[in-house]
């Protein structure tokens, strides 16, 4: 395989899109993910359009590694206005963002351009999503799912029985599952950019992560293996403060509203190439290899038993604050699996 996005021993190099003291809007962008992550030169690309499109009125300054705001607050941050746009997670924000939070999943496929279709379709039918983004301040302007979960630590997790009282760094659903099937670990309350430090202190000798991250981390160097689930996958959901949204002219809306397809279609497909990059890759890796475990169908219906309950508890979670939520939720995983199965017979629209 020629790699795209990977180079043997890390990320390939990407030239960024320079910020220049310019007329117009400056908006800034708070983000948690590193200059060479995967996405970021498809946002960059993004900005580039922006910018063009509102004639140079309308720029965009990205903060790197969470150099504005933390990703835990980055919701704060752009309710607030201290951002005027960036990344959420409705994982970290479940409180504010429960509705949202549906969006991230627990078993079946973890496609991301299933789940782009399936989410885009799902927002469309109900307006109680957007009404919950604009009641925490903000403004949609993307989606964008990171792919399945997996396992980085010492040593493979073919099923709940390899925890073995590991203390771990666990995403939501597989906190909830640990407690729903007495599974016998310790979650370990730990953001994503932390991962590293946390697994090379020994703080943690497992963790939940997902393909994108074990470069833009350096996952690799602290853990030496990795196991596959393919259960369910993580949203992440790009904001816009909600009054910096109306200081846009209609014009500049446009702009945005026109180039939003287009920026989730490009990450979506960013996250499926460079995800089957990172596994090739980082077998052949010279300095820090990883062993790859890929699980059966067997082998996922036992993690899925509980899984499911965990998507079920936010079901319920989110039907406190909204009566939609039940019917959201069933929508969205049937539209989850009618998408997974076109793209089986009709593959992607870039292929």
């Amino acid at each position: 395989m020629k790699f795209k996005y990977v180079l043997l021993g890390g990320i390939a190099a990407i030239s960024m899109f320079p910020m220049q003291a310019l007329a117009g809007k400056v908006l800034s962008f708070t983000t948690s993910s590193t200059p060479s992550a995967p996405q970021s030169p498809i946002l960059e690309a993004w900005a580039k359009k922006i910018d063009a499109g509102t004639n140079g009125d309308v720029k965009i300054e990205f903060y790197y590694q969470q150099s504005l705001s933390k990703l835990g607050d980055n919701l704060d941050a752009i309710s607030s206005g201290l951002a005027d746009m960036g990344l959420v997670v409705p994982a970290y924000s479940r409180q504010k963002l429960p509705l949202n939070y549906l969006s991230s999943t627990s078993t079946g496929t973890g496609d991301p351009y299933a789940i782009l279709n399936a989410w885009s379709a799902t927002r469309e039918n109900f307006p109680a999503i957007a009404a919950e983004d604009k009641a925490n301040g903000m403004h949609f302007l993307a989606s964008h799912s990171i792919g399945s979960v997996l396992f980085v630590g010492d040593k493979a997790y073919n099923s709940p029985d390899d925890l073995d009282g590991a203390t771990m760094r666990l995403s939501s659903h597989y906190a909830y599952a640990t407690k729903a099937g007495k599974w016998n670990v310790n979650p370990a309350r730990i953001r994503s950019p932390e991962t590293y430090t946390s697994l090379e202190k020994g703080t943690i000798t497992g963790a939940t992560t997902y393909t994108g991250q074990i470069y833009q981390f350096k996952l690799n160097e602290v853990a030496d293996n990795v196991t596959v689930l393919n259960l369910g996958q993580h949203m992440n959901v790009y904001y816009m403060n909600l009054d910096t949204w109306g200081d846009l002219s209609t014009e500049e809306q446009a702009v945005f509203n026109g180039a939003a397809r287009q920026l989730m279609e490009d990450l979506a497909q960013v996250e499926i190439e460079y995800a089957a990059e990172v596994l090739e890759s980082v077998e052949k890796e010279a300095t820090y290899p990883m062993t790859i475990t890929y699980l059966s169908d067997a082998q996922r219906s036992v993690w899925s038993e509980n899984l499911k309950k965990s998507y079920l508890n936010n079901v319920a979670n989110a039907t406190k604050v909204s009566a939609d939520a039940p019917e959201i939720g069933e929508f969205y995983l049937n539209q989850i699996d009618a998408q997974a199965a076109e793209i089986k017979t009709g593959g992607y629209p870039w292929n």
